[in-house]
């Protein structure tokens, strides 16, 4: 019997699940999977509006709330990848030098435009930044700020000349080359987990998933993308 996951999933992983995705329906034909791709945030907001599904992918922070308030399972969680922050201009473009923080910040100042969106974790770290390393009023004068989505249409369509968000989510867009990951000293991986959810219908499916999610030829693609596995 054919049954559907439903699942609410951080933006991240949707590069790698174009891939992911002919690997599951090899495997368990069976079961379908739809997803709900949002930021964490708006995933966070939907659950607790009373939006029901099967499992969750999101920030850690987002489980860890999720968890206490019960409208996930505790049992079932288990931390899946670590996200990386990096950078992206469009393909052919010259590659602005980001090898350490001073390099980072002069990049980003001589930017036309340097787009990023402030719902998604990555941004929210992001903007946090720009105002410790104190350039938030330069790049907010001249950036694209966008609400929602993916960061690197924004080369595409010529509104700014770089590109921040997770790698694996500036990889969801043609045409568009990767300069690097933020320095180290300024780097903060997006750490996503998973877990069923309290309104979960499809019980035996939905931790088939999680399990699956942690074996080698899962892990093998997440790493493709620029994803670390977590322990």
């Amino acid at each position: 019997m054919m049954v559907t996951l439903h699942i609410y999933s951080a933006l991240a992983l949707s590069a790698p699940f174009e891939r992911l995705a002919r690997l599951w329906q090899a495997a368990y034909p069976q079961i379908a999977l739809q997803f709900r791709w949002h930021p964490s945030t708006v995933i966070e907001q939907q659950i607790n509006a009373g939006q029901a599904a099967d499992v969750v992918i999101a920030t850690v922070e987002t489980l860890d709330r999720l968890t206490q308030s019960a409208r996930a399972e505790t049992a079932s969680r288990i931390e899946l990848v670590d996200s990386p922050i990096g950078l992206a201009v469009l393909a052919g473009a010259p590659k602005p030098p980001i090898h350490d923080t001073q390099a980072l910040v002069q990049s980003l100042l001589a930017a036309r435009s340097v787009a990023w969106s402030e719902a998604g974790a990555s941004g929210i770290y992001f903007s946090g930044l720009l105002k410790t390393l104190g350039i938030d009023d330069a790049l907010r004068a001249t950036g694209t700020v966008i609400p929602a989505g993916f960061t690197a249409e924004q080369l595409v369509n010529e509104k700014a000349d770089v590109a921040v968000q997770q790698i694996s989510e500036l990889l969801m867009v043609e045409g568009i080359e990767i300069v690097g990951p933020l320095p180290a000293e300024v780097q903060q991986p997006i750490s996503l987990s998973a877990a069923l959810l309290a309104t979960v219908q499809q019980r035996e499916a939905a931790e088939i998933l999680l399990a699956w999610l942690k074996t080698p030829a899962v892990t093998d693609v997440f790493s493709h993308f620029g994803l670390v596995s977590r322990s």
